[in-house]
């Protein structure tokens, strides 16, 4: 009788843990902000933005990061493959004004840089890493500015543009 009971329990807290899971994803969109500023001060709407154009979002760890640098020289040198997805590119960075300009002046990386002050859109994304780090991922949006697509980490040994790529697939566009 004692067993049936805490049978009876286990499984009305599975049940019930299976509702809470499932219920708290099932509507919960996140968005990206509408209307942002780029390091220059420019004002961009992103939902202008997204009505004719793919919009994929670079995250940067540190200005400092290296392996960050080079990940977005190596989809610098793809633009080519990109454009024929009409894929554009804004690079989320955390730091001070002066030290994302200078990444953006060491990459060449011809799209906005977006300074994350205190994390806050990062955070949207679970991507925020206090006090000062955004971790590393591209991501994609969908036209109503949702989240689409994403992939999390990079490494000296891994980029994430070949994952992009394979997602993409632009090699195959018409």
């Amino acid at each position: 009788m004692f067993q049936k009971k805490i049978l009876i329990s286990v499984i009305r807290s599975i049940g019930i843990l299976f509702l809470f899971i499932n219920s708290s994803y099932a509507d919960d969109k996140v968005f990206f902000p509408g209307t942002i500023f780029d390091i220059d001060g420019e004002i961009i709407s992103i939902d202008k933005l997204a009505e004719d154009r793919t919009i994929c979002v670079i995250t940067v760890k540190a200005t400092w990061c290296p392996v960050c640098r080079e990940q977005l020289i190596r989809i610098r040198d793809q633009l080519a493959d990109f454009r024929r997805c009409n894929l554009t590119f804004l690079v989320l960075v955390p730091g001070g004004p002066e030290a994302i300009k200078l990444l953006q002046e060491k990459t060449r990386f011809p799209f906005p840089f977006i300074q994350d002050k205190e994390l806050r859109i990062a955070g949207r994304y679970a991507l925020d890493r206090p006090p000062a780090e955004i971790f590393p991922a591209i991501f994609i949006l969908n036209q109503d500015r949702s989240l689409r697509w994403m992939h999390r980490g990079r490494g000296p040994d891994y980029y994430s543009d070949q994952a992009l790529s394979d997602y993409l697939d632009c090699t195959n566009w018409i």
